[in-house]
């Protein structure tokens, strides 16, 4: 019984002695476990970032709220305020943004946010739209006109395009009573400018001619049209053509038959006068009531009349009746823009 008692003491004491030395090995509770210390760090990080976020857009300062809410949700993707500010805040602060920009016609800033939402929402046409046609007001048809954002104009001018003629449309809130045909005219005749700018003349004859098809009875949009597809043909195809065909030898100019070169030659001018007088009587009989072009109008009557006269010269009285044919209101007629496809006009 003693021995007993003695073993079980022993045994007692190896226990307590045991759990002495586990309790040594933990933290007192006056110390910080590792694990606590960096979750406690990690929330103020987060709670700071969200603060310094949260007291730049109190005061309004946007321009310092907005990198400071992206770098939130960068290094917190999964953090308390991260789906808020990636998906609420940060939208209608762009959306704010690119107002602003609009007005003060920014176009650096309006484009740069449009194509950081657009790497978001590729299709959102609200801002493919504004940004075409702040572009077009504000740069194409500025005085002077300015081609420092060309390429986006191209940009944003064919996603429009793709995207009004695979039958989406603007808000209500942003276009209303929207006008399929018109927004397509003016967007063509964009693409058109910016290719004669950069001297591909086909391709700008291409689009003139898909504006005019895209709105027929849009008188304005169609006389601007083909005063510069009858411009096109003059001066980069007409012109160019009789200069080498006058520089043939004498011979081969009166005898143009004898000779498959300058056949071909003068072919080409007839052609390229034809397309000419096609856009220009055009011009003409659009503007004939409303002519916003003044002397410009004059000035292109005189060339055209010179040029039928060549190409008619057994009834020039045909040039008025052709003018009037195209007159504003007069009966759809089939129309060539630059001498290619059909167009009809109300």
């Amino acid at each position: 019984m003693k021995k007993s008692l003695i073993l079980s003491a022993a045994f007692a004491i190896a226990i307590l002695s045991a759990l002495a030395s586990a309790l040594a090995s933990q933290p007192r509770s006056s110390e910080p476990v590792p694990g606590a210390i960096a979750v406690q760090d990690a929330a103020k990080e987060e709670a700071d970032a969200y603060k310094a976020w949260y007291d730049a857009n109190a005061a309004k300062d946007y321009a310092k709220a907005i990198p400071l809410a992206k770098a939130y949700i960068e290094k917190f993707p999964n953090g308390q305020y991260a789906k808020y500010l990636r998906e609420t805040w940060l939208p209608g602060m762009r959306a704010y943004s690119f107002n602003q920009a609009i007005s003060s016609k920014n176009m650096d800033e309006m484009v740069r946010i449009a194509k950081e939402h657009l790497a978001q929402k590729p299709d959102d046409l609200d801002y493919i739209y504004l940004v075409a046609l702040k572009l077009r007001e504000n740069e194409l048809f500025a005085n002077p006109p300015s081609s420092a954002h060309s390429a986006d104009t191209v940009d944003f001018t064919n996603k429009a395009i793709a995207l009004i003629e695979g039958g989406k449309t603007p808000s209500a809130n942003m276009v209303k009573d929207f006008n399929k045909g018109a927004t397509l005219a003016w967007l063509y005749q964009d693409l058109a400018i910016v290719e004669a700018s950069s001297k591909d003349y086909d391709k700008a004859l291409e689009h003139y001619k898909k504006s005019s098809a895209a709105d027929p009875g849009n008188g304005a949009m169609n006389a601007t049209n083909f005063l510069a597809c009858g411009q096109i043909h003059y001066t980069v195809k007409y012109t160019p053509a009789l200069q080498k065909f006058t520089s043939l030898p004498k011979a081969d100019q009166d005898a143009p038959d004898s000779n498959p070169q300058a056949k071909a030659i003068l072919d080409e001018v007839n052609r390229e006068a034809d397309a000419v007088i096609d856009c220009w009587a055009r011009f003409m009989g659009l503007t004939a009531t409303n002519n916003p072009y003044g002397n410009t109008r004059n000035d292109i009557g005189k060339a055209l009349t010179e040029l039928y006269k060549y190409r008619h010269p057994d009834s020039p009285d045909g040039l008025q009746k052709l003018i009037d044919q195209y007159r504003a209101g007069a009966p759809a007629a089939a129309a060539t823009v630059g001498g290619s496809a059909s167009v009809s006009r109300q």
